[in-house]
């Protein structure tokens, strides 16, 4: 045993970055090429690197203190907080030393984010005073000129073998991606991709190329790929690029910049590939533990379940696994995207919350058409809408010549409608990747699912006081108590909800009360994550809503979980879920009729009720509903898994 933990230390001591990852600036200039410095912190101390900037990413080497206020290649939606900067001097001073001398802790050597040690940041700032106008001076060269005019270039297939020579180690010093989607009598759905590389080879001699990737883009894996080499000079590789940029976005070609959270899907060989590393870095982290042998006396690698290395208790990470799959499982079939843990991955890469706000404003502006004269013909504006609300929202949608494109036209109220509760299930999930990935020390998936929903979520045994005072209210409807006696349903978990901002926020207007919320089970990531609010109507004038609400825009609830019909089965077992809400309906006003115009309830009143029709007062409506206006007035208390086993 001894042996085996001094096998530990020295493995620890030689390689001191093990379970660390590094993300190189570009953009600073250090004593050592940024190849010699990537190959050191692999290779000798364990380390690994990052090839996009995000929250996974430890320390950034830079040579700036001022990296992150100046930093525009990242999305300001991701939180990289815990982030900190790092000079190259730590490093190097690594490598002159033997393995069993190198030092373990690298928070206490030259950190730029340490503050309290001064002559660290003097030191940093030494070289910042050098590089920031060679900085300044960098940011303008890679800035694009809009310039269609064409510049002559030589295009060679990326996997052709007769090429320039360049360096197989480079950087990307700039990239973009542009969408053209048109629906109608053009009939495209098609992407181009831009890369600019530098590379530096042992004699510091520089090396400029631009990659470019092309095709459909629901047929990437059909795309073409080339590169156009360019003379050692960043300002005619920058001339070039700019060239190939102003020409795609000319109003003739249709394309637009799309700006992805992430781009993950293409790219060069080796953006790819260390994407691929990374994501196998941080499966292996998740799956894979060490285990010392008591046999061997070593150490063996060990596989464990996501389940097993997660920080929360089983039944929720096997709960967040359940309703993250749902949404996943509705998104693929509408709009060909997964849920990953980079957030919301379309064909061509990981939405960002402005890609999503932009695409509901246009559902907005065909909402308004579609309330327009019937007898004005608005076709043609509806397909222009439809091919920028999908140039937003890269999908696989039918628009070869021998399909009927005319599907992907948003031109009725039906599709209007389950685009937006699509649009707001992506933002819910967006939010809840955004909002809070360096919470836990724990990098299982599962478990960042869990904290992004800001709601602590507790399993209750059946034996605990909280499952006791679940069942009590449960059983206070005799449907309830009736329903659970002859076996027609049953309660399989229950889970305890508690959400801060809610009980901060909570509205007490007295006769609070336990009542349901039901819901389709994709939507469950959404309720947990925001609470239960208004749902954001698309409003259809002079005629049928599909949306209808009989009560008006409010919050709806019941007191019978038996007697709803919003929730639905899933898995083998037919799991439905159902929330369990407190609900302060204070003075309520009931009503026997429909009345769907309500934006708030009657003067004087706090909630609105809707009475179950019965055969001595009939009503309009088949069982009590209950309505608040105030999402203030409700907040989450339980969360129900149950089976039905009897048709309704």
């Amino acid at each position: 045993m001894e042996k085996h933990q001094n096998q530990v230390i020295e493995e620890k001591r030689s390689k001191p970055l093990i379970n660390l990852t590094f993300f190189i600036d570009a953009k600073s200039k250090f004593k050592v090429s940024n190849y010699t410095l990537s190959k050191l912190i692999k290779d000798e101390l364990g380390g690994s690197i990052a090839f996009t900037l995000n929250p996974k990413v430890d320390y950034v080497i830079t040579t700036s203190p001022n990296f992150f206020s100046t930093k525009t290649t990242f999305s300001s939606n991701q939180d990289l907080s815990k982030i900190k900067l790092i000079n190259e001097d730590y490093f190097i001073s690594q490598q002159k030393l033997e393995p069993t001398q190198r030092i373990q802790f690298i928070d206490d050597f030259y950190s730029i984010g340490n503050k309290q040690d001064s002559q660290l940041v003097n030191v940093c700032k030494k070289a910042n005073d050098v590089v920031d106008h060679d900085d300044d001076d960098h940011d303008d060269l890679l800035k694009i000129i809009i310039n269609p005019k064409h510049i002559p270039s030589v295009c060679y297939g990326a996997n052709e073998l007769k090429q320039p020579y360049f360096p197989d180690e480079y950087l990307i010093l700039k990239s973009n991606l542009l969408s053209s989607t048109i629906i109608g009598k053009q009939n495209t759905n098609k992407f181009f991709y831009l890369e600019l590389h530098q590379a530096i080879d042992n004699n510091l001699k520089k090396f400029y190329r631009i990659f470019t990737q092309f095709g459909r883009t629901d047929e990437i894996q059909k795309s073409n790929s080339q590169h156009r080499y360019v003379n050692n000079d960043l300002k005619e590789a920058m001339a070039l690029y700019s060239s190939i940029y102003s020409q795609k976005i000319e109003s003739d070609n249709g394309y637009i910049e799309v700006k992805m959270n992430s781009i993950t899907k293409i790219g060069s060989k080796l953006k790819l590939s260390q994407l691929k590393q990374q994501k196998e870095n941080d499966v292996n982290a998740n799956t894979h533990i060490k285990l010392y042998s008591e046999e061997t006396g070593e150490e063996e690698i060990g596989q464990q379940s996501l389940f097993q290395r997660s920080y929360i208790e089983t039944n929720v990470s096997k709960l967040m696994d359940i309703i993250y799959k749902e949404a996943s499982k509705c998104l693929i079939k509408n709009f060909s995207v997964e849920v990953t843990e980079n957030g919301i991955e379309t064909q061509l890469g990981a939405l960002s919350m402005t890609q999503i706000e932009e695409a509901k404003s246009i559902l907005n502006e065909i909402n308004n058409l579609l309330n327009k004269d019937a007898s004005i013909d608005n076709q043609e504006s509806l397909e222009v809408l439809s091919s920028k609300f999908y140039q937003l929202v890269p999908s696989k949608i039918s628009t070869k010549k021998n399909r009927d494109s005319s599907k992907s036209v948003i031109n009725t109220f039906e599709s209007l409608n389950q685009l937006s509760e699509l649009m707001n299930m992506m933002k819910d999930l967006t939010n809840s990747f955004n909002s809070n990935q360096t919470t836990s020390e724990s990098k299982n998936h599962l478990d960042m699912k869990y904290y992004a929903l800001n709601t602590h979520i507790e399993h209750l045994h059946q034996a605990s006081a909280g499952y006791q005072i679940f069942i009590r209210n449960f059983l206070t409807n005799p449907h309830h108590q009736k329903a659970i006696d002859n076996g027609e349903i049953e309660i399989l978990n229950c889970y305890r909800l508690d959400k801060k901002l809610e009980n901060d926020n909570f509205l007490d207007v007295g006769n609070v009360q336990y009542l349901y919320h039901g819901s389709k089970p994709q939507n469950l990531v959404g309720l947990l994550s925001r609470g239960i609010l208004p749902p954001d109507h698309i409003k259809q004038i002079g005629g049928k809503r599909t949306d209808f609400g009989y009560l008006g825009s409010g919050i709806y609830f019941s007191d019978d979980v038996v007697s709803s019909t919003y929730t639905s089965p899933i898995g083998e077992k037919g799991s439905r879920f159902i929330i369990m809400s407190s609900v302060s309906l204070g003075k309520v006003k009931e009503f026997t009729k429909i009345q769907s115009s309500l934006q708030c309830a009657p003067t004087g009143h706090h909630s609105c009720k809707g009475l179950k029709s019965t055969p001595t007062n009939p009503t309009d409506f088949k069982n009590n509903e209950y309505v608040v206006f105030n999402p203030n007035q409700s907040k989450l208390s339980f969360l129900i898994e149950y089976i039905e086993k009897y048709k309704k």
